[in-house]
């Protein structure tokens, strides 16, 4: 796709080192953590590979664990959670029953490491990095086979921190079932809606507050939602004209994706964290200062001139289409998985 600043966007991973078989693809369990079921990671199988999910809640999990091992017979164990060395504990706990489990490789998905945001060029400095990022001492953890890691800017980073252990990138995939982009189109009824966790940071407090204030006086519906996910987070999501944001740390948040597959407008504070390798700024997505002087501007500019807002949403609908959980699987997650297992056999 070009872009009509001439830019043009691409979605590139790294090339398979070894042909998958379609008939044959390589087989992961993935161990999800309870409050991401409802992310897009290890979403759903594509065509190299085959993902069977365990939500790692409710009774006998010990059991159910060994059940999927033996029904599943992956090929890789994949793990996404902050609790990931609790998962690897269960897993050394079930070997007297699953003697094999111990020569299945782990795969740890990273997320969230903001490492070069953070800490500049001094993110080369090890010490630094542990104390800045739990994400980051996670995944030095020496179990784990592979690491992928989703903050862009960060890769380089943490190769160079976790070597030998073989690092991979692997942006966000959204769930294709959840976050259909051909679901039929919803009356926009909210003018600007904000659904997003305050978590006790001031910055989206301040921002909501300022909002409904700038929505009442100018006569914009707006509507603020916390704790709200699945079913009920698409339907806000696809009755919004304006999706507004803050991304703590100018991470890319997931929030830009599931809301751009719906042709809904992101506005959010400024972003970094490789956001530029993903959406364009100024057609795909809008930002504000982080000061907020701008934000009632922005807000005017998109509300009283619909062709311009949904200008901005249908840009960002065709880009979103590249991101589901699928395509990144196939450009980045079954290369390196398929890396991972022939430098095994070999």
């Amino acid at each position: 796709m070009t872009s009509s600043s001439g830019r043009s966007f691409t979605m590139t991973g790294p090339t398979l080192p070894t042909a998958i078989d379609p008939e044959n693809p390589l087989r992961v369990l993935a161990l999800i953590h309870p409050i991401e079921k409802y992310v897009g990671h290890w979403a759903c199988s594509s065509p190299s590979l085959s993902i069977r999910r365990l939500v790692m809640e409710g009774p006998d999990l010990e059991t159910r664990l060994i059940l999927a091992v033996r029904e599943h017979s992956p090929d890789v164990i994949a793990v996404t959670s902050k609790s990931c060395l609790e998962y690897l504990q269960l897993m050394e706990k079930i070997t007297a029953d699953l003697p094999g489990i111990s020569a299945i490789p782990r795969v740890f998905r990273c997320q969230n490491t903001v490492l070069h945001q953070q800490l500049g060029e001094q993110a080369f400095n090890l010490e630094r990095c542990e104390q800045a990022s739990g994400w980051f001492r996670l995944a030095r953890d020496p179990r784990w086979a592979l690491v992928l890691v989703q903050t862009l800017d960060d890769v380089e980073i943490i190769r160079y921190h976790l070597r030998p252990i073989p690092v991979a990138t692997c942006p966000y995939g959204y769930d294709p079932a959840l976050f259909n982009p051909d679901l039929p189109p919803l009356e926009r009824t909210i003018n600007v809606g904000c659904y997003m966790n305050i978590k006790g940071i001031p910055e989206r407090a301040r921002l909501v507050e300022a909002t409904e204030k700038i929505c009442r006086r100018l006569g914009f519906s707006f509507r603020f939602e916390q704790g709200v996910y699945g079913e009920a987070y698409v339907h806000l999501i696809r009755s919004t004209k304006v999706h507004l944001h803050w991304a703590e740390y100018a991470e890319v948040p997931y929030r830009m994706y599931e809301t751009a597959v719906f042709g809904t407008v992101f506005l959010s504070n400024p972003l970094q964290c490789g956001v530029e390798q993903l959406f364009n700024l100024g057609e795909e997505y809008l930002i504000y200062k982080t000061d907020l002087s701008d934000l009632e501007t922005k807000l005017v500019a998109l509300l009283e001139n619909p062709a311009y807002c949904e200008s901005i949403g249908r840009h960002a609908q065709v880009r979103a289409r590249q991101y589901s959980w699928p395509a990144i699987a196939e450009a980045y997650v079954a290369p390196a998985l398929a890396g991972l297992l022939q430098g095994r056999d070999g």
